[in-house]
């Protein structure tokens, strides 16, 4: 009775307390068959939160327990309250509860299956009556509740939240992390090698040249046309370069621009996404930028190899004085004093000498001493370091020209010296680092590959200069030396050679004819800067191009220059020239805080704070007699006399002192000072006379403690302040031009007036700060992973602690790096598919006879939901390590999720096996509905019929196995475990059937009913809207979407398509096809415009419309390009009607009608200052040239 009691009042909690929730998958791996090797099991899987300004990107965290429970023993006790299959479904207890309340996925499927077996059958006896539930309580869970996760803490409301605390409260690595697939001396304990050092271009591994051996395949790799080629040799689609700051698609992050990209230096302290585990970053000759304590590590561990030649005590000497002693790293330890290591030295040490007695750089390449270079550090001197190798590659480089032997190596003096780092910095971070650029020279004559003319006469290979070396093209003019002689940077001679012509990847600084590679774009650093403007560079700021090269009516003779002058007829005209028609006061300078107009009538009425109301020919203006706000007129102002305290009836006194071509600065000017001094914001009511007579303090009436430790005027409320403090601070500000000026209805949209459509929303408020159970973890040795507590008996307080690994790592401690896929894909449907729900079932598998599925993911794709929306994911192969003589592929299935109707098959390769890490990014277009499916018969598919993929040219075909079958030819039989109402599409290496669901319905086996959808309290869609339960992918605060008919949109459909009446003037002739243009007017961006096409039926006069989109202008167009202005909406509603009647007076006339010949033929940066001028014809309301679209607006009438 306790236990009922128990369950009951549980049941009624966990609905009222929505907490954090922890299913476990993959339980039941080993069940079935204890000879297969399981890598991961025990696993938890966590949406992130990745929303960029561009893109939305969706990821799954996955943390697995990568050792095997065996060996721990655990002991199940009864702590927690346990319940057997009967006893939940005598209280019918379902599935979908089981899994709301933290129950391993495996577990709620195997009760649903215990369910069916009873509903099927009259017999009370199952063989499942006695399998357990145990009813854990975070942080504890699991299958026996075994599990502890440190990281839980009920104010959280995700796991996803948890996570991210957990990685910002971490410490930096405390173990070096290593890839062991690769038999690589990477030299002495605990040195090993990285991922990332695999093709990086130089040669880690020091007894052989493994680590770069098979990378020439890679050099010499062409992409498609439609492709963009990495720096790596990488091809991505040619969409996805420069779209994401963060998220590179390349490994080596050369799609998105330098400046853009956080580099990962403290990715550490992040969560295992895509943006911290797959992006390379430089790399340097003691590893990489992003690692800089794995570069300690190494290069301590390098440090440690002793000559033998060199007894302990000189080396233990050395090993403090150098530096060594400074780096935090258990195995150096401080031997001797300073003083004393000197004498040891001098006693012991021969009078040259290795240190390190290992390569340090690209496997041959030493370091050589001196004992007098040495003991003169003593000191203060700079030391002398002697640069020796063994290969014959090098011979041609020497910087002197003087070489000697020394222990069978060639060594030369590098011509300058460097200074050892006192402690507490380690040698590396100064000595090593001025040894970089040294070493960066020498390897270029370095011969990583065999070089043959086949390989260099390659139309994508660029030849060095007396070399045999060659290189990429996309390396040519991207700062980085690979020929000897640096010939692949020199402008002059890949111009003159025509390699400008052949590689796309170059970007072309139009104003200078300079090609600059793509790398260098955005990345911070001008390299195409135009001489005649000042603060523009051609490679940095896209705005500046547009303005620069584009004449815009919003800026037409604003005061600054913005195009490069055009000489027509003699003459250099710019977007400044012959203005003295041009109105100063329009709707683009009023109120913008810049006087353009020469008395300020731009900015009269402006300030809206005040409750001095003063007429439309005065300026508001604090007095020096009151010191209180009054209205002066404004043939007062620009007369070079102040009038007012702070000078804001004088803005260019201190304007001239502070000049910047587009920026203003409105500084506070002084009353009657000799030297017009001008006094900026921060020094105003400080208590000091800044001011010869104090007109800076005089009008101060607030407590100068109202801003503690910033400026006065720079407090965070301002309401607190008098207004005519408010008045001068606001005057006092200053005020930057913006680069671009976009089109404006004067107010016509506010951001508010826009419609939340996004389907993500996450509030800050669900993060939490720190609490003392994060900060006990700074110390946990999980690198990558997560801690977590085994507990082994409860009886006897017997726990362990271990890691759960996220998919880029195994291990106990999360040390070693997986082979991997590391997947983003992009998809996109037809238009006949925008509302179709599919799912996708993306497969790693080889192409043995058994055409093993190594791992798998699937995912729901909606393209009314999800267009543009990039996916990650990982697959992982089933053996560790992967076969080398086995190929495999990325294999995507594509089916309708209501229906079960398959659609399409896609296969990508997985090329360069060498590799661990095969990064991998694509797009993938679903075909249509009216494309057939493309059946062969080439194939003797024994138990399925023969396909062909979708996405290849070569008709490459495949075996579709029917369920129940598996295998190349689907010979392979096994028992499918899917429900009955799924489609059984495969079976993974673990013996799990793969499943796809139907619509409500999910689990690996299609056993557990989402029915979120089913409720009838409004609570989901509405107006007849369809839902549709989310996937783990999506990480949405709602959990369903809803696909609107049509008429409605919004998150449940509850905002109707706003209803547009159109009529025409009876004397109006009009076509029977109509464009319809919509405007939306968006501030600080271009006006988006949506088009639709309508027909107009036989003697009909007047259309209705639905439409869904937010717009504020809507244009009409007839045949032969006639134009009507149809509706202005200032403020979008779409909860209202539009009745709107074209008539003729609506009719956007041509240039042609409004100018004469001699006019319209004029330049247009000429004719575009006069166009304001047909505006004042009172019944014109729009007109057009073959450029631009011009609307007349009745401002200040």
């Amino acid at each position: 009775m306790i236990y009922v009691n128990f369950l009951i009042n549980f049941i009624f909690l966990k609905f009222i307390l929505a907490t954090s929730q922890i299913n476990l998958y993959y339980t039941d791996w080993f069940s079935d068959n204890e000879s297969i090797n399981v890598l991961q099991h025990d696993c938890f899987r966590v949406p992130a939160y990745i929303n960029e300004d561009n893109r939305i990107n969706r990821e799954l965290l996955t943390y697995c327990m990568s050792e095997s429970l065996t060996k721990y023993h655990i002991e199940v006790n009864n702590l927690f309250p346990k319940f057997t299959f009967d006893e939940l479904a005598k209280r019918n207890i379902t599935s979908y509860q089981l899994y709301i309340w933290s129950a391993p996925i495996d577990i709620a499927e195997r009760y649903q299956h215990y369910l069916n077996q009873i509903s099927a059958s009259n017999t009370s006896n199952h063989s499942s009556d006695k399998d357990t539930f145990y009813n854990c309580t975070l942080p504890r869970f699991g299958l026996s509740c075994q599990y502890q996760i440190n990281i839980f803490n009920e104010n959280y409301t995700s796991l996803y939240n948890m996570i991210i605390d957990y990685y910002e409260s971490k410490s930096t690595l405390t173990n070096i992390i290593c890839y062991t697939h690769l038999e690589c001396n990477r030299g002495p304990f605990p040195a090993c090698l990285d991922w990332k050092e695999i093709c990086d271009g130089q040669i880690d591994c020091m007894d052989n040249k493994i680590d770069e051996e098979h990378c020439l395949d890679i050099e010499i790799h062409v992409c498609n046309d439609n492709e963009f080629r990495c720096a790596n040799g990488q091809c991505i689609p040619i969409s996805f370069v420069h779209d994401d700051g963060d998220i590179s698609d390349c490994a080596d992050r050369s799609d998105e621009s330098r400046k853009q990209i956080k580099l990962g230096i403290q990715f550490q302290n992040k969560p295992p996404l895509f943006q911290n585990e797959e992006q390379k970053s430089i790399s340097t000759p003691l590893g990489n930028i992003d690692l800089p304590r794995r570069s300690s590590f190494l290069f301590a561990a390098i440090f440690s190899a002793k000559d033998n030649s060199t007894s302990n005590q000189c080396w233990s000497a050395l090993r403090s004085i150098i530096g060594i002693i400074g780096m935090e790293i258990p195995f150096f330890n401080k031997t001797c004093i300073e003083q004393e290591c000197y004498e040891i030295i001098n006693k012991t040490c021969p009078d040259m000498f290795f240190y390190p007695d290992a390569p340090l750089f690209f496997h041959d390449i030493r370091l050589a001493f001196k004992k007098t270079a040495t003991l003169s550090h003593k000191m203060g001197d700079y030391i002398s370091a002697y640069i020796c190798y063994n290969s014959s590659y090098y011979d041609d480089y020497s910087p002197l020209g003087y070489t000697f032997l020394f222990k069978n190596a060639t060594c030369y003096y590098p011509g300058h010296t460097f200074r050892l780092a006192p402690p507490p910095l380690a040698l590396e971070d100064l000595y090593l680092q001025s040894l970089y650029m040294e070493i960066d020279r020498i390897k270029v004559h370095y011969l990583i590959y065999n070089y043959t003319n086949e390989i260099c006469n390659r139309s994508n290979m660029y030849q060095c200069i007396n070399s045999l070396k060659c290189i990429p093209m996309d390396r040519l003019l991207n700062a980085i030396i690979d020929c000897p002689k640096a010939d692949d940077e020199n402008i002059t001679h890949i111009i003159d050679s025509g390699w400008t012509n052949k590689y796309k990847n170059l970007f072309k600084c139009e104003i200078n004819n300079l090609y600059i590679h793509q790398l260098h774009v955005k990345d911070g650093h001008c390299e195409c800067l135009v001489s005649e403007i000042p603060s523009w560079c051609e490679d940095e700021n896209e705005d500046y191009a547009i303005a620069r090269k584009k004449l815009l009516f919003q800026t037409v003779c604003n005061g600054r220059n913005d195009l490069i002058p055009i000489n027509i007829d003699g003459q250099n005209q710019t977007d400044e020239t012959e203005c003295e028609r041009w109105p100063c006061n329009n709707i683009y300078t009023h109120c913008d805080k810049i006087w353009q107009c020469l008395k300020g009538e731009d900015e009269i009425g402006c300030y809206s704070l005040s409750t001095q109301n003063c007429s439309s020919s005065h300026h508001l203006c604090v007095s020096f007699n009151t010191n209180q706000l009054e209205c002066l007129p404004y043939e007062k102002a620009n007369d070079n006399n102040i009038d007012c305290i702070g000078g804001t009836d004088e803005p260019n006194i201190c304007q001239g002192q502070f000049s910047h071509y587009d920026v203003n600065y409105n500084i506070f000017a002084c009353k009657n000072s000799s030297s017009n001094r001008c006094v900026a914001s921060f020094a105003l009511c400080n208590s000091y006379f800044e001011c010869q007579y104090g007109d800076d303090e005089v009008f101060c009436t607030t407590d100068r403690n109202i801003s503690r430790d910033r400026a006065f005027c720079m407090t965070e409320d301002m309401t607190r302040l008098s207004q005519v403090e408010q008045f001068l601070c606001e005057k006092v500000v200053t005020k930057q031009r913006p680069v671009l000026e976009y089109f404006s209805l004067h107010g016509s949209t506010e951001s508010n007036s826009r419609l939340q459509r996004d389907n993500i929303a996450i509030s800050s408020s669900n993060r939490i700060g720190q609490d003392n159970s994060l900060r006990k973890l700074q110390e946990n040795p999980c690198n990558r992973g997560i801690q977590l507590i085994i507990w082994i008996d409860e009886k006897k307080n017997l726990s362990r602690t271990t890691c759960i690994c996220p998919p880029s790592y195994y291990g106990e401690h999360c040390q070693y790096q997986n082979q991997r896929v590391s997947l983003t894909i992009e998809f996109q449907s037809l238009s006949d598919s925008w509302s179709t729900l599919f799912t996708i079932v993306i497969s790693l598998i080889d192409h043995s006879e058994q055409r093993i599925i190594h791992s798998y993911e699937q995912l729901t794709y909606l393209s009314v939901r999800d267009c543009k929306i990039k996916y990650h994911i990982y697959l992982l192969y089933s053996n560790r390590p992967k076969s080398q003589i086995q190929n495999y592929s990325i294999h995507i299935d594509v089916y309708e999720k209501v229906s079960l109707d398959y659609r399409a098959s896609f296969l990508y390769p997985i090329k360069f096996l060498f590799l661990p890490v095969h990064r991998q990014a694509l797009i993938i277009i679903i075909p249509g509905l009216k494309e057939t499916i493309k059946n062969c018969s080439n194939l003797k598919c024994i138990h399925g019929k023969c396909m062909i993929y979708s996405n290849n040219q070569d008709n490459i075909t495949f075996c579709q196995c029917y369920p129940g079958w598996s295998g190349k030819y689907c010979t392979i039989k096994y028992d499918c475990k899917c429900s009955s109402d799924s489609k059984c599409i495969g079976l993974s290496a673990h013996n799990r059937s793969i499943c796809v669901c139907p619509i409500n319905k999910f689990g690996y086996q299609c056993l557990l009913t989402d029915s979120i959808c089913q409720r009838n309290d409004n609570s989901t869609c509405l107006n007849g809207g369809r839902c549709i339960p989310v996937d783990e992918y999506t990480s949405l605060q709602r959990k369903f979407y809803c696909i609107c008919p049509k008429g409605y949109v919004g998150e449940q459909c509850e905002i109707s398509d706003k209803k547009i009446i159109i009529s025409f003037e009876k004397n109006l002739v009009v076509s029977q096809l109509i464009f319809i243009h919509f405007l939306e007017i968006i501030n600080d961006i271009t006006p988006r415009r949506s088009t639709t096409l309508k027909m107009m039926i036989v003697r009909q006069n007047s259309l209705t419309i639905y439409w869904s989109q937010i717009f504020h202008m809507i244009f009409i167009e007839v045949e032969n390009k006639t134009y009507y202005l149809a509706a202005i909406e200032h403020i979008y509603n779409s909860s209202t009607t539009l009745f709107t009647t074209i008539k003729s007076s609506d009719r956007c006339q041509h240039i042609n009608e409004l100018f004469n010949k001699t006019f319209v033929q004029m330049h247009i940066i000429r004719r575009i200052k006069y166009y304001h001028l047909p505006c004042h014809s009172s019944n014109l309301s729009c007109f057009y040239d073959d450029i631009y679209f011009c609307y007349c607006y009745n401002f200040g009438k």
